[in-house]
């Protein structure tokens, strides 16, 4: 254990307080977020899309196939939005990103192009939608293969991803 004099207390701050985190860590340990080779933390891949979109899907444990956006993440419905009509707006998109789109949207492997629009959101934008659901990201999926989204409650309804069908994953 490192043990600091008088002399080495004053003023650490910003890469000093980092350096002092580091320097009491045990050997061949560090703290979360520091040191070569320590992943940074994860990103979100942005909402907003633009060129052609292609839906597919991808396998999620305990849900099975799900649909996603073009960067693999699963895309969730809003059980409180009428038909193909978004009223996730404002601070709901800021957790529940809408994926949009500039140009119409194409199914991939085991999505149903029939079942893919558009639809002009309030903010002017043109979401996509699948089997009348306006379609979102939630900003707690980081990577393909999470759907941590899925049931939850928020914004005054509940989310849920869906299957190549179009249908709401109850599980």
């Amino acid at each position: 254990m490192v043990h600091l004099t008088r002399a080495r207390t004053v003023a650490l701050s910003g890469t000093g307080l980092l350096a002092l985190i580091t320097a009491c860590a045990s050997p061949g340990q560090e703290p979360a977020g520091a040191g070569v080779g320590t992943p940074p933390p994860p990103v979100t891949a942005p909402p907003v899309t633009g060129g052609a979109i292609v839906l597919r899907t991808h396998q999620v444990p305990g849900l099975g196939p799900v649909l996603t956006g073009p960067d693999g993440r699963a895309v969730y419905l809003f059980d409180e939005d009428g038909d193909a009509e978004p009223t996730c707006l404002e601070g709901c998109a800021r957790d529940w990103p809408p994926l949009t789109t500039t140009d119409p949207p194409v199914a991939g492997p085991e999505v149903n192009q029939e079942l893919l629009t558009t639809v002009r959101r309030p903010d002017g934008g043109t979401q996509v939608v699948y089997n009348g659901h306006p379609l979102y990201y939630y900003i707690g999926d980081d990577i393909p293969g999470q759907a941590n989204g899925n049931g939850v409650l928020s914004s005054g309804g509940h989310w849920y991803a869906l299957s190549s069908a179009g249908d709401k994953i109850d599980r």
